[in-house]
């Protein structure tokens, strides 16, 4: 028997497929009006994504955008967590952190792209250092809120009963955070490829904004939007393959916490 939810999720699931035919037919007409050489069909970057990944080019540029992706993120998003805690705990370090954080989150990213360039130089170091600067907030953000939202009367509990730190994190904390923590994950996650490829098509020698800023260059716009296309299913399969399935266990692992 079908329940409510069930039917609200195909027909959830039947409009997103709609829009995804909406905007490939925007892409269509957009590319018939604008011509071959600014903008390709979505059939052309699809026939394109074939002889580009048989390419050795290919992974070479998408090993090392995955490469920064992934130690950019992961050490964005581990500073901001662990500032988060720290600061949830005391209120000098959160006033002492606070002008830092509206610093970093105001400033433009290419500022910071061009600040890197400076002092990094072109390669690995300056992307690695734009996305974790670009990162962290968001992550410190999400973690200071979620902390001051842990009732209390649980967290004095927790000392009366004598828990360690690891326990009130285990236990106390990260039931409390997950669900900011996931979002602020996924924003994190999704911004970082962002971030990595402006970066690179900026000032990189190598990667998949490189890649993409040699297409622009030859006016190569099937291959430009072939590597927009697999940049958009490298989101699609950290969100839906990770993300989401994360996601799905620590609600699993919260619910007996809430019997």
């Amino acid at each position: 028997m079908n329940t409510p939810r069930a039917g609200k999720g195909r027909t959830s699931r039947g409009w997103a497929a709609a829009g995804v035919l909406l905007l490939l037919l925007a892409w269509h007409v957009a590319a018939r009006q604008l011509g071959p050489l600014l903008m390709a069909t979505p059939w052309e970057a699809l026939c394109a994504i074939g002889p580009l990944v048989s390419s050795d080019r290919f992974f070479a540029h998408a090993g090392l955008s995955l490469m920064r992706i992934g130690v950019g993120v992961l050490a964005g998003a581990s500073i901001g967590f662990t500032l988060g805690v720290l600061a949830g705990h005391s209120t000098r370090l959160r006033g002492l952190i606070e002008p830092l954080r509206w610093l970093l989150m105001a400033l433009p990213p290419v500022v910071v792209v061009v600040l890197a360039m400076l002092w990094f130089g072109l390669g690995s170091p300056m992307v690695v250092f734009i996305t974790t600067l670009m990162m962290a907030p968001g992550m410190y953000v999400n973690t200071v809120k979620g902390m001051l939202h842990v009732d209390r009367q649980l967290v004095e509990m927790t000392h009366v009963y004598r828990y360690g730190a690891w326990l009130r994190l285990r236990h106390l904390y990260l039931p409390a955070l997950s669900a900011p923590l996931l979002a602020a994950l996924l924003i994190a996650t999704c911004g970082g490829v962002r971030l990595v490829v402006m970066a690179e098509v900026l000032g990189a020698e190598n990667g998949v904004g490189y890649a993409l800023a040699n297409a622009r260059s030859t006016f190569d716009t099937a291959e430009l939007f072939a590597w927009v296309l697999l940049i958009l299913g490298l989101v699609a399969m950290l969100e839906f393959a990770l993300l989401q399935p994360l996601q799905r266990r620590l609600g699993r692992w919260m619910e007996p916490s809430h019997a």
